[in-house]
């Protein structure tokens, strides 16, 4: 179908049915003619060339709703006409993520082109993965955030047909249960969608990008770690990179002194404290931005840490994990 007038007429109709409010209504009971702002010579064509489906006919009154193949038609049309992140945007919004810059630029690259490559980003607590989502988030448009966690099979499947998202954000990715891992299966590889509730079905084809975060990938299923174009492994910050990726993280996120934040990140490395989010709590328990200040708040800490204390790191030792 190359009608300029018969898009025009497909994308009003997916615009009612689509509309996260209603659109189950228009889809149920279908629209009119002059709802649509067509005439009936348009709509019999449509019908003939089976983008349309009659829905109710009562006496002269007619009502119409897309087909399965109408709706597959206009909706890759629909994703195609939204505006799209530029690779700049997204390098701005990845400027307070330290290193990772060639992985920065492949995923800033990917969806500016709006290539459907998949990115799964592994890796310990506090090594940047959130930030990438966070990022991201924060620039693209169309761009839906979902917690493996909290996501149901039904939740996800009306996240994708209220929004249609031309990126998912999945963190937590790996507590991400069964029963809702079918739905993104069949989204990440075609970009179908069915939905089956009370024998009614309905359908949508998606243009959807994933990229997930996980601590470990150790226990997802083989099928759905082979949908990823990029699977990367962060590795373990060593001593020097993360008093750099700290540093900078409490003065840019947290309005910390430059010598302050240096500092509270050699302590929390040193004494085996944690990560990033462990200096960030420490700066905020500090009355006073002072060696001191931080001295007395580390001590608390560690006299409550319990049985198992924290042992004091080696400066010398380590020990990167496997890398990209």
């Amino acid at each position: 179908m190359t009608d300029t007038n018969d898009m025009a007429i497909l994308l009003r109709a997916y615009q009612l049915e689509s509309n996260p409010k209603n659109g189950e209504k228009w889809k149920m009971q279908g629209w009119s003619s002059l709802r649509i702002g067509a005439s009936t010579s348009d709509l019999n064509r449509l019908m003939d060339e089976h983008l349309i489906q009659l829905c109710n006919q009562a006496g002269r009154f007619r009502s119409y709703s897309l087909s399965e193949k109408g709706l597959g038609v206009v909706a890759r049309t629909a994703m195609e006409a939204r505006p799209h992140v530029t690779a700049a945007e997204l390098m701005e919004a990845f400027a307070d993520i330290e290193m990772w810059d060639d992985l920065k630029a492949m995923i800033a690259e990917t969806l500016e082109a709006g290539k459907r490559v998949h990115f799964l980003l592994e890796g310990p607590p506090a090594c940047g993965k959130s930030l990438f989502l966070e990022g991201i988030r924060q620039v693209a448009p169309f761009a839906a955030l979902a917690f493996g966690s909290r996501t149901s099979a039904a939740g996800l499947s009306a996240l994708f047909f209220a929004e249609q998202p031309t990126i998912l954000l999945l963190d937590e990715a790996d507590k991400m249960d069964h029963w809702t891992l079918p739905v993104l299966l069949g989204v990440m590889e075609t970009g179908e969608l069915v939905s089956t509730k009370s024998g009614n079905t309905r359908g949508v084809h998606l243009e959807t990008t994933v990229i997930a975060a996980c601590n470990s990938s150790a226990k997802m299923t083989p099928e759905f770690l082979s949908r990823f174009g990029m699977h990367a492994h962060f590795p373990e910050y060593t001593r020097d990179e993360f008093i750099r990726v700290c540093r900078s993280f409490l003065v840019k996120r947290h309005g910390a002194e430059a010598p302050l934040a240096a500092l509270i990140a050699k302590t929390v490395y040193d004494k085996c404290l944690g990560d990033v989010r462990k200096a960030r709590d420490i700066l905020k328990l500090m009355h006073d931005p002072t060696p001191e200040e931080l001295e007395r708040v580390v001590g608390v800490m560690i006299n409550y840490a319990g049985q198992v204390r924290p042992k004091q790191r080696s400066p010398g030792l380590n020990g990167r994990l496997a890398g990209l």
